[in-house]
């Protein structure tokens, strides 16, 4: 007996943007959405891809500090777990469909363990055990929040304190 299918207003990617997508022999596409400005967000089991005019922008679920889901606007806003990088808004167009379901399932998935470390008031540094999305394997990211200096002494110590404990808590060495 087969189970019914839930029936998804999914949107089907041409074929002139699947081809640039290069997927991974194992990777599958999730879901897909056109962006306002006539690009391509498309979600598939190891990254976030952005297909608009140049070449085809791929972040691993891993690289993906956080994202946010604005309904009213229809925008998805991505915080990369890569330093400096400059967040990214990606404005779907109607209908959105299950995109921003998968962003928040695959980013989510990713994390093992997670702890902040308190700079300044309500800033800080996210130090988190993540699963690679491709090969599964345990990584550990530090993600400073905005003007929030890393590298300074005391920040630095005590990020590289609670990563070494979040390390010790999964199984990982130095």
């Amino acid at each position: 007996m087969r189970w019914p299918r839930r029936r998804s207003r999914a949107q089907v990617v041409p074929d002139e943007v699947r081809s640039r997508l290069e997927l991974g022999r194992h990777e599958r596409l999730l879901a897909a959405a056109r962006l306002e400005d006539g690009g391509w967000v498309v979600t598939s089991s190891v990254a976030l891809l952005v297909a608009d005019v140049g070449p085809v922008v791929r972040h691993p679920w891993h690289e993906v500090a956080e994202a946010t889901w604005e309904p009213e606007t229809r925008e998805v806003d991505v915080r990369w777990a890569t330093p400096g990088e400059p967040a990214a808004r990606l404005r779907l167009a109607e209908p959105p469909g299950r995109v921003p379901e998968v962003v928040r399932e695959r980013v989510m998935s990713t994390y093992v363990l997670s702890q902040r470390v308190p700079v300044r008031g309500r800033r800080g540094v996210t130090v988190a055990v993540r699963r690679h999305a491709a090969d599964g394997s345990l990584l550990v990211q530090t993600v400073p929040d905005e003007g929030i200096d890393p590298r300074r002494p005391e920040t630095a110590e005590r990020v590289a304190a609670m990563a070494r404990e979040l390390a010790a808590q999964v199984g990982l060495r130095d």
